[in-house]
């Protein structure tokens, strides 16, 4: 029978185990260092002209291919152990059930997922700290980035955050952040679950294969995919591109998919392989013993 009560239990006995879990400070630290040197250039152009930053970077950390293949394998490091099994797991599942237990990590995930995404929004502003100021615009750096992205070669400064014209001209910053907040989510709980449901099936690390084969696809439909089949449909099938506002169709020329199509999809993936996962885990024998 499910239960809210322990199920709720059973996501919060995964949060009680970060502070005895080396990988998660490791994905803190490296997340934190990743933002530094992400965000150096743009703390150095302010110093250079004196005009600081505003803090509306979060919208903008990701419009390269290459920055979302760094953020996906953080995803990827902070849930490759799914479905968090280790030796103390078969008294709890005898105690609340194999649907109850299976369901608590789908929702912990749901949920670390939205504390990840808090916590990389915060610290894109933190890593810019002294040279940021707030404003409910995008302010004279950001503005200028986007009208000219080699601004930094005349200061001999080298910029790897990109401003998209497009966000700049079509969203308010709030907006662009809320919008990037709930992808950026979105993203990261499909592929946390997606890693889960692999393991589950497989019963080994097969979830974290198939999150590098869509992170191979991603690459392949952003450059290779339109050359070699002819047309955008192909990155229909690459959901990790959609964690990014600049690889949504925004302006309806049809090289992207629709934003109402991306949360559709994703939603509906991560509602079914958790289904899928739940079923699976419920009617399989598994030695979790050897986890952890």
């Amino acid at each position: 029978m499910t239960d809210l009560k322990t199920i709720l239990l059973c996501a919060l006995v995964n949060f009680r185990k970060w502070m005895v879990n080396p990988r998660i400070y490791t994905l803190a630290a490296v997340t934190v260092g990743f933002l530094s040197w992400h965000s150096a250039g743009l703390s150095q152009l302010s110093a250079a002209v004196g005009i600081d930053v505003t803090p509306w970077v979060f919208p903008n950390l990701l419009t390269t291919s290459a920055m979302v293949a760094v953020f996906t394998c953080f995803i990827m490091l902070f849930f490759c152990d799914a479905p968090f099994a280790d030796s103390h797991t078969p008294f709890l599942i005898i105690r609340t059930g194999r649907r109850n237990w299976m369901i608590g990590q789908l929702l912990y995930i749901i949920l670390a997922s939205f504390i990840y995404t808090v916590f990389f929004l915060i610290m894109s502003v933190v890593v810019l700290l002294p040279n940021v100021q707030w404003d409910t615009g995008w302010g004279t750096i950001l503005k200028t980035i986007a009208a000219n992205p080699g601004i930094g070669d005349n200061y001999g400064i080298k910029l790897t955050v990109f401003v998209h014209p497009l966000i700049v001209d079509m969203f308010s910053p709030i907006e662009a952040t809320i919008i990037s907040f709930g992808l950026f989510w979105l993203t990261s709980a499909f592929i946390g679950i997606l890693i889960l449901c692999g393991n589950v099936i497989t019963g080994r690390t097969g979830g974290l294969v198939m999150a590098g084969v869509f992170l191979c696809i991603s690459f392949f439909t952003e450059y290779l995919g339109p050359l070699t089949f002819g047309g955008y449909w192909i990155r229909y099938l690459s959901p990790i591109n959609w964690c990014s506002i600049c690889c949504l169709d925004w302006n309806k020329r049809g090289e992207w998919v629709s934003p109402s199509y991306a949360v559709i999809s994703l939603v509906l993936a991560i509602v079914f392989m958790g289904i899928v996962s739940t079923i699976v885990f419920c009617n399989k024998d598994m030695d979790i013993q050897k986890r952890g």
